[in-house]
């Protein structure tokens, strides 16, 4: 016996409302009220509504290949003092961009709103931007590498959320005065691969030629990322011969000016390459005397505007920033509000680029002659 299905029409019938209606509300879409999305939703349960997956592939396709109009909102949230840093930074502005525009593709505006503690606490805080977020019917929002824990640690009820990275640590703590402060994930992030990005690093500079590869790092980045970094460049390290392994060089204040402690290690460990997520880098061996990919290679990894001739990563910050819309989308059409009972992380691995401050090697540069520069 074939089964009846049921149709948008019939349901639109029984709700009493447009057939359009329907469609959206069963999507979940923010423009439909939430009484109304639950009420239809709730009928075409009961009448036993399941949509077609080949129909619902087709207008999704129909969808992105034309051009949407703005309706619906998501939410960007920003606790940076500086409200233009996701505009001015280009290690930051990335990930605004590809949110921006995933969502101008899929229909939705991006609402950029600022959080602030001056005079309120972050409870007060989070309350007000509920309730702006409620009246605004926004019930999508992206905490992108936020600054104080606090927002992530909020319930944001009635909304989807997505994180941008796993946000600052809470306090300098531990080893050095910095060590991560674990929690549990509460919402979906969508993050670079880094422990896959520096692996990709090490790999392209032993294919140069490379053996005797650095690597100068933040210790608090590391600690905000788990130690990927260190852990994916200690993995690669003990591959190699004793004799080829470099121990990292954590450095914390890069504005200083360029510290004995760079000097002592360059010349005692006699590196190769370095691997650095600082252009300053750069600035140091050169004022050493050295040429930069003569005598001394460097390979960036984290690649943005201020760097782009160089060798490095692209950590495609931008389809970053389209991930987390994504999930936000998804989410939303699953009606999956608050908390989710399994948060998921999407990790997106980076790209290799070749650039002006690596080059092919032989035996490798003659590196006796630096401390009598």
């Amino acid at each position: 016996m074939k089964l009846q299905r049921i149709s948008l029409d019939h349901i639109a019938k029984l709700a009493g409302v447009h057939k359009a209606t329907v469609s959206r509300a069963l999507r979940n879409h923010p423009t439909i009220p939430k009484s109304t999305r639950d009420r239809i939703q709730e009928i075409a349960r009961q009448e036993g509504y399941r949509p077609n997956p080949l129909v619902a592939m087709y207008q999704a396709q129909a969808r992105a290949s034309r051009p949407t109009s703005m309706q619906a909102a998501m939410g960007w949230l920003n606790d940076y003092p500086h409200v233009a840093s996701w505009h001015e930074f280009p290690w930051l502005r990335g990930y605004l961009a590809g949110a921006r525009q995933r969502c101008a593709d899929m229909g939705y505006r991006l609402e950029e709103i600022s959080l602030s503690t001056a005079n309120s606490s972050f409870e007060d805080e989070v309350s007000r931007v509920s309730k702006f977020l409620k009246v605004q019917g926004i019930y999508g929002i992206i905490l992108p590498l936020m600054l104080n824990h606090q927002y992530l640690l909020a319930e944001w009820e009635h909304c989807v959320v997505s994180l941008i990275g796993s946000g600052h640590l809470r306090q300098p703590t531990g080893l050095n005065g910095l060590h991560a402060q674990f929690y549990p994930q509460r919402f979906p992030i969508a993050d670079r691969d880094l422990f896959f990005n520096m692996r990709l690093a090490y790999q392209n500079l032993l294919q140069l030629g490379y053996r005797r590869i650095g690597l100068v790092y933040s210790r608090y980045i590391d600690a905000e990322a788990n130690g990927q970094a260190q852990g994916a460049y200690l993995s690669e390290q003990a591959a190699l011969p004793e004799d080829q392994r470099i121990p990292i060089l954590f450095l914390e204040r890069f504005k200083e000016g360029r510290p004995q402690a760079f000097d002592t290690w360059l010349e005692q460990e006699k590196p190769e390459a370095i691997l650095c997520i600082n252009p300053v880098i750069r600035e140091w061996v050169e004022q050493l005397g050295l040429s930069v990919p003569k005598d001394i290679g460097l390979a960036n990894l984290n690649l943005v505007a201020d760097v782009s001739e160089w060798s490095g990563i692209n950590e495609k910050h931008d389809e970053i920033g389209a991930s987390a819309v994504d999930h936000l989308i998804g989410a939303l059409s699953r009606n999956e509000l608050g908390l989710p009972r399994q948060p998921r992380k999407i990790l997106i691995p980076g790209e290799w680029v070749s650039g002006s401050t690596l080059r092919a090697i032989g035996d490798g540069p003659d590196m006796s002659e630096l401390g009598r520069r």
